[in-house]
């Protein structure tokens, strides 16, 4: 994770809620330590935007990109907004859905992360071209099966239930489902870290594509 004063995390996510039930205490236990979040969502409405909005807030996010669309349609104008977002942002790592989710609008987001931090990191084509070093992808419905990495979000947990809370039109759904969920998921990831809560995400380096490759060139491998 994120060491370095000047590092960043960008949570791109394709509903209203998501980012609390996948990273909600991650984003709250970096904000605690003064490491700037910000959170870009593909998807929205008047109501669910101004949860995200509390929620957000809640969570200590710096800025919050919110949308209109009603659908999640995959089109340049999605991949334009994450690259936007990256640009804008300069994160030091994504954090977004896994492709193992029986949600195909997360699996669809999970893709469309991985083009556009590619697409972002092309310095022939952007004047602030930004390569982001990790992808976290994370767990919501679906459990990752062989997670690589468990951020202990003990300090962040309450601040990360709370702010769940704020997605008023979602929460009571299912006899309060997705609460129950987020409670007995990080309860076990915590039990998995050797701590009280934990969330859980598979890392994997960024695509890179193309000719040139500077930022690859290294003097040693350890």
């Amino acid at each position: 994770m994120p060491r370095n004063s000047e590092s960043s995390l960008l949570v791109v996510v394709a509903h209203p809620d998501d980012e609390c039930l996948g990273a909600g205490g991650t984003i709250s236990v970096h904000t605690q330590q003064g490491f700037p979040v910000d959170i870009l969502c593909m998807t929205g409405s008047e109501e669910r935007n101004a949860e995200l909005e509390a929620a957000s807030s809640i969570l200590g996010a710096r800025h919050v990109f919110s949308n209109m669309r009603d659908d999640f349609d995959i089109g340049a104008s999605m991949k334009d907004d994450v690259v936007e977002a990256i640009l804008k942002t300069a994160p030091t790592i994504v954090i977004t859905h896994s492709e193992q989710d029986y949600n195909q609008n997360h699996v669809s987001c999970s893709k469309l992360v991985d083009q556009a931090v590619e697409w972002a990191s092309h310095r022939t084509i952007f004047d602030n071209a930004h390569r982001v070093e990790r992808v976290l992808n994370m767990e919501i419905n679906s459990m990752i099966s062989f997670p690589n990495l468990i951020v202990d979000i003990t300090e962040g947990y309450a601040s990360a239930r709370k702010a769940l809370q704020q997605h008023e039109s979602q929460i009571d759904k299912a006899d309060g489902y997705y609460e129950k969920l987020y409670d007995y998921r990080t309860r076990l990831r915590g039990l998995q870290g050797g701590c009280k809560r934990g969330e859980a995400f598979t890392v994997k380096l960024p695509l890179q594509i193309g000719p040139f490759y500077p930022d690859n060139n290294v003097e040693t491998i350890l």
